[in-house]
């Protein structure tokens, strides 16, 4: 492979040192390491760079405000502990003990009935029966009358005690808890006042009944914990947003203040190993990624020192603008889908995934930004490689533009929905409108960030191979002026390459404008190539045929000289370099061994200076280049024979070892011949050849038209053969 500037002793030691190195990939290798520590220096200093030294009680020197959003740990901790403060406590209420009490009341007053009709007892004894059993402090005067009372009126008061009770303990029931039960009695007190007009009974049934008044309801702890978690886990965090003061200048510092700045990573506390050791790691992993997409899916492109070290320049820089737009409100999103969308031009979609996610990602950590902002940027990302996969013209990049706008806005739209956000608030849609201003904002800073790199790193991209294909083209025109028939071979060749290529997956496009421009050399001596003699005395006729061998090699070198001098990109220069590879010219060679006189031929002498075709698209140029050639000078083209000549020549380039370099597949060979096939049979497909009857009779129907001054009747060709000779009917 050919050495680049970048190769040096470094390099072939360590090839030497490590056979699995390729040689060249040890500058790739040399530029990750490069961008690596570029990346983590951005990471460092962002890091350190706003950091101030203050304390408890100082006065801020400064305003400050949050380079990013961040939530306030302790405001929202004291937030909840509010909401949890104001969940009451949860009580359960057990039935069975109204009844207990119930049970209870009626078994005393059943004991005070056997007391007041046991007349053979003495008054004295039964009154201390009486208050031994049940002890609710009322007088010896007052259970004298209590133990007189007859049946009924006891059975009134117990009927009275049993209702209150019912009351009590039923409504809302007595909480465990010394007010709880001091509230109760209170409450069965007010109740038995209604029920007593005597002084005397209503005395003993408010102590009756405050005595049988016992906790029926209880705290519930779990279920108490549970409802205040539940109702404080539905308290929104306090956010600080991006923008906002957190402290004034001239403000004394609370430690709410040096909380809030330690979450910013904002206060000073001297120099810490974590965010170095952290930024090491962080962006360790994602030179990975992309290392890891470049050697396991598209390893090939490791062999272009371009194509990596554009890929670096692009996550430097990409890190670089999302650190230095980080404070401008807005341009969250602009970023990532511009450096998807150039990749994506640039190299290919799946690089673009990549380059999207990695940027996003490290936009996230850099700014401190929340993973909403990663995940639109991201999906931005991805809208635009989509937007940006099928390029036709530059102006294409304008609507991936607006695809990616369109995604950025439902994007946030959904995280706002999903999250709660208030969408009658003006700043929710500010920023909503800034997602889609971004998205057109990106396309148009891709496009020109495309032009300036087109160029340096020789890459290019579809819509420069649009452009190059214009006949308007310098060189094309040139081509056209001074060869007219290697003009008319090219884009033969070019049409194709298009078709062989398409078939077996590659870049037909490229493939297409290669073709265009692989004989441009034979603008430099046009009427030494047969394509442009049209009937000439040819030259070669009198020259020897190692002269002409090196006349009709040099179309190669002058076609390479000529792309430079027009700034032809280098993979159009490759096609030019490689359509011949190292083949044999065979022709001037087999002259030579006619006229040799004995002093032999060298067969080195009449091979191209190559290289053979290194890809598929420069490899499939050459197999059209000699098919096409070849067929045009079949005498009777037919599907049989144009196919016995496209297998021949792929045969023999095959075991020329041209092939050896393009990554040609025996299936995809297989395949091209087909595709050949079918084109070069609709090319050169043979003409009907009339009867001379039918000759004739066309002769004597043109006369008969032209008899009479009459107009000869026009009749409408049959196919498409207008402009072959025939009449020109109405368009």
């Amino acid at each position: 492979m050919k050495r680049t500037p970048y190769d040096g002793i470094w390099a072939r030691r360590l090839g030497e040192r490590y056979p699995w190195l390729k040689e060249g990939q040890s500058a790739q290798i040399g530029m990750a390491v490069l961008v690596w520590l570029l990346i983590v220096v951005i990471f460092i200093v962002t890091l350190f760079a706003h950091r101030v030294n203050l304390s408890v009680g100082d006065l801020a020197p400064r305003t400050i405000t949050a380079p990013y959003g961040v939530i306030d740990f302790a405001q929202t901790a004291k937030a909840r502990q509010e909401a949890m403060a104001s969940v009451p406590q949860v009580y359960n209420t057990k039935p069975h003990v109204l009844s207990q009490q119930k049970k209870k009341a009626s078994s005393e007053y059943a004991y005070i009935l056997s007391l007041s009709q046991d007349t053979t007892a003495p008054m004295k004894e039964r009154i201390d029966a009486a208050q031994a059993v049940i002890p609710i402090g009322v007088p010896q005067s007052i259970w004298s009358v209590i133990l007189t009372l007859p049946p009924a009126q006891l059975a009134q008061l117990k009927q009275d005690t049993l209702v209150t009770l019912s009351s009590v303990l039923g409504s809302g029931g007595v909480r465990n808890t010394s007010a709880g039960i001091q509230e109760a009695k209170s409450f069965a007190a007010r109740l038995t006042h209604q029920e007593e007009a005597s002084p005397s009974l209503r005395l003993f049934l408010t102590n009756m009944t405050q005595s049988l008044v016992v906790p029926n309801t209880f705290l519930n702890s779990q279920a108490t914990q549970s409802e205040r978690a539940a109702y404080a886990a539905r308290v929104p965090p306090v956010k600080i947003l991006k923008g906002e003061v957190v402290v004034q200048q001239g403000q004394t510092v609370t430690p709410a203040d040096i909380e809030v700045l330690r979450q910013l990573g904002l206060l000073n506390q001297g120099w810490d190993l974590g965010p170095v050791l952290g930024s090491m790691i962080f962006v360790s992993a994602a030179i990975a990624l992309v290392g890891g997409y470049f050697w396991f899916l598209r390893r090939k492109l490791l062999d272009s020192w371009r194509v990596t070290a554009m890929t670096g320049l692009v996550l430097v820089v990409g890190v670089a603008a999302i650190d230095a737009l980080s404070g401008m409100a807005g341009l969250d999103y602009l970023v990532v889908p511009t450096a998807a969308i150039m990749v994506t031009a640039l190299v290919d979609a799946g690089l673009g995934l990549v380059v999207s996610g990695v940027l996003a990602l490290a936009g996230s950590v850099l700014t401190g930004s929340d993973l909403n902002v990663a995940l639109v940027a991201f999906f931005g990302g991805i809208a635009g490689v989509f937007g940006t996969s099928r390029l036709s013209q530059r102006y294409d990049i304008l609507w991936a533009g607006l695809l990616v706008g369109l995604v950025n806005l439902l994007a946030l739209l959904g995280l706002d929905v999903m999250q709660g956000a208030d969408l009658l608030q003006p700043q929710v849609w500010q920023y909503l409108v800034w997602a889609v201003v971004d998205g057109v904002f990106a396309s148009i800073l891709a496009m020109g960030s495309i032009l300036l790199l087109e160029g340096p790193f020789g890459v290019i991209t579809a819509m420069k191979l649009i452009e190059l294909s214009n006949p308007n083209q310098p060189l094309l025109r040139k081509l056209l002026v001074e060869a007219p028939g290697t003009y008319h071979h090219s884009i033969m060749v070019g049409n194709l390459a298009e078709a062989g290529t398409e078939a077996v997956g590659g870049n037909s496009l490229l493939a297409r404008v290669g073709a265009y421009y692989h004989d441009i050399g034979k603008s430099k001596r046009p009427y030494f190539f047969v394509d442009n003699q049209f009937g000439a005395e040819n030259p070669h006729n009198r020259l020897a045929p190692t002269l002409s061998a090196i006349i009709i090699a040099s179309h190669v070198r002058d076609g390479v000289e000529l792309a430079r001098e027009y700034r032809v990109p280098e993979p159009i220069v490759n096609f030019i370099r490689e359509h011949h590879g190292t083949t044999l010219i065979r022709f001037f060679y087999e002259k030579a061994l006619d006229q040799d006189n004995g002093e032999g031929v060298e067969e080195s002498d009449f091979r191209y200076d190559g290289p053979r075709p290194q890809s598929k698209e420069t490899a499939i140029v050459m197999l059209a280049d000699a098919s096409e050639a070849t067929v045009r000078t079949l005498k009777n083209p037919s599907p049989q024979s144009i196919e016995q000549v496209v297998r021949r020549l792929i045969k023999e380039r095959l075991e020329d070892g041209q092939l050896d370099e393009a990554n040609l597949t025996l299936k995809e060979l297989d395949i091209i011949a087909r595709t050949f096939t079918r084109v070069l049979t609709g090319v050169f497909h043979q003409r009907i050849a009339y009867p001379d009857r039918v000759l004739k009779e066309m002769e004597r129907s043109r006369g008969n038209g032209n008899r009479r001054g009459k107009r000869p009747r026009l009749v409408r060709p049959m196919g498409n053969d207008r402009g072959r000779g025939g009449p020109r009917g109405p368009a």
